[in-house]
């Protein structure tokens, strides 16, 4: 049974007209497993301060505190923004209220990290931008995945030009999690979705931050057990002239940890990163490698790797600076566009200019 909804009555809204000082004041909503890693995350960071938790479940907030946790836990969001005016909120409640509650978050002055997918309609999404937009408030949906040494390295590598211009981009991400009507239904909470939404996200958001945004997407869905998609099979097509081919699946044997790949071909050489290995190739034969062990490590708390610490660290950072994003959620606007080709049978879709 999902949680009843919380409360979320607006008050008046709170502004800030600096950023705020270090420690970071931040709030967790949500304590579900993913609630109780962003909580012992932003208790390692230096520059931040655990100082409330919220959930609708008493059994929630009852396992909170059991793990060690001595931030008062709520029973609702706009209870906890009153008694402990964090300066961020991290949201990671059910997938239903998501949108709801960083929109709240915002408007009580409060800076908002948010899980993915932020909502499954793309209405919903919006709304959550143009609140950020108003208050002037950082934004940012986590996307771990760009945060991974080696495709954050991968990244640079593309947006500094070593290889030249892109030509070509094939990509794909896999996991061995839906075989089942019963498990879709587990891996999305309950909630809907399928394949884009909870596997391939992450992909998009990162190719998004290798080459900008698409001009044109095309795209077709396989449904192998139930209503939910369960491969995608995608073209997005740029205005320079590079197309990226996009294969992904959580219906396929032998990935029981997600796995990404991307494999560039540019005028001046050729690129290949995934989970294990970066490998860049020169036309004159020279060949690069690394893995994760060349990279540095940052992390002071290890919980999946790297990734999520890093992630938790920037976002801290970013709001004690006053960044802002223009359009946080490009990778929403891109599966919008994705799945409105898919739905209408493969039919080419043009990006919303807006998002580039």
């Amino acid at each position: 049974m999902s949680p009843r909804p919380q409360d979320v009555s607006e008050p008046a809204s709170r502004t800030r007209s600096s950023p705020p000082a270090a420690p970071l004041r931040v709030a967790v909503a949500g304590l579900g497993e993913r609630g109780l890693v962003h909580a012992a995350l932003i208790s390692t960071l230096p520059r931040a301060t655990l100082v409330g938790l919220t959930d609708p479940r008493a059994v929630a907030r009852r396992t909170a505190t059991g793990a060690g946790f001595t931030a008062p836990a709520f029973a609702r969001l706009d209870r906890m923004l009153e008694k402990t005016t964090p300066d961020a909120v991290i949201v990671c409640a059910p997938l239903n209220l998501r949108a709801k509650l960083a929109r709240q978050a915002l408007h009580a002055g409060a800076a908002v990290l948010i899980e993915k997918p932020v909502a499954l309609d793309y209405a919903e999404v919006q709304k959550v931008t143009r609140e950020a937009n108003r208050t002037g408030l950082p934004l940012l949906c986590s996307h771990p995945l760009l945060r991974e040494p080696l495709f954050e390295r991968a990244a640079r590598v593309v947006r500094d030009g070593t290889l030249g211009a892109v030509k070509q981009v094939r990509a794909s991400a896999y996991v061995s999690r839906v075989f089942s009507a019963e498990a879709a239904r587990r891996a999305t909470g309950g909630q809907g979705g399928g394949v884009v939404a909870h596997a391939a996200l992450d992909l998009l958001a990162l190719l998004i931050d290798m080459l900008g945004m698409p001009a044109r997407v095309q795209a077709t869905v396989g449904r192998l057990y139930g209503d939910a998609e369960d491969e995608l099979h995608a073209r997005l097509e740029f205005a320079e002239g590079i197309t990226v081919g996009i294969d992904s699946s959580w219906s396929v044997p032998g990935y029981p940890r997600p796995a990404t790949v991307i494999e560039i071909d540019g005028d001046r050489g050729h690129l290949l990163v995934s989970n294990d290995a970066l490998e860049i190739d020169s036309p004159s034969g020279d060949h690069q490698r690394w893995t994760d062990a060349d990279l540095p490590q940052c992390a002071r708390f290890d919980i999946e790797g790297e990734a999520r610490w890093r992630e938790e660290e920037a976002f801290v950072e970013s709001v004690l600076l006053g960044a802002a994003s223009p359009e946080p959620m490009r990778a929403h606007g891109l599966m919008h566009a994705i799945e409105s080709s898919a739905h209408g049978g493969g039919k080419v879709v043009v990006v919303d200019g807006a998002l580039s």
